[in-house]
């Protein structure tokens, strides 16, 4: 979907992720996305985070909040990077939205991407969320890749 931009893939993976994490789903009171910076969502045109949670979100009835984290740097691709390297580029790289604070007080949510690998970005963004007063903060991804398996991701995307 991500790199060969194949959008219409997402409704499979949609559907994987709504059996696969229906405990979650059913747990969750709101849907926020891993965010990509300005730069790149103009370059891909679409946040594959963004399309997975947006048909979760109509597909289970639940709340999404598209734009309840935000990164305010760029970083440079992580795909090829070790897990410390990955963890030192995203560092203080995502937080919550200005004027989010209050729609994710207090909420169970769903944190949502495309794939994890060394788990760097997602736990940015589950401190950022947790920071802004998040009761819980769960993850869905649609792939888990290993160590290696990123060595043929064709750069310079993330």
């Amino acid at each position: 979907m991500k790199y060969a931009d194949r959008t219409e893939n997402a409704h499979i993976l949609v559907q994987e992720m709504s059996r696969a994490g229906s405990v979650l789903l059913d747990q969750a009171t709101v849907l926020i996305p891993v965010p990509m910076h300005r730069t790149k969502l103009w370059r891909r045109r679409y946040n594959q985070a963004a399309l997975l949670a947006h048909g979760l979100s109509r597909r289970k009835g639940i709340t999404l909040l598209a734009d309840g984290l935000t990164r305010r740097q760029a970083t440079r691709p992580l795909a090829r990077l070790s897990a410390k390297e990955r963890q030192m580029e995203i560092a203080d790289t995502i937080i919550v939205r200005a004027g989010r604070e209050k729609r994710i007080e207090g909420q169970a949510v769903l944190l949502v991407d495309d794939v994890l690998t060394t788990g760097a970005t997602a736990s940015v963004c589950t401190g950022a969320l947790l920071k802004a007063g998040a009761l819980s903060v769960d993850i869905l991804v649609a792939a888990r890749t290993c160590k290696g398996d990123e060595q043929d991701v064709p750069y310079p995307e993330e």
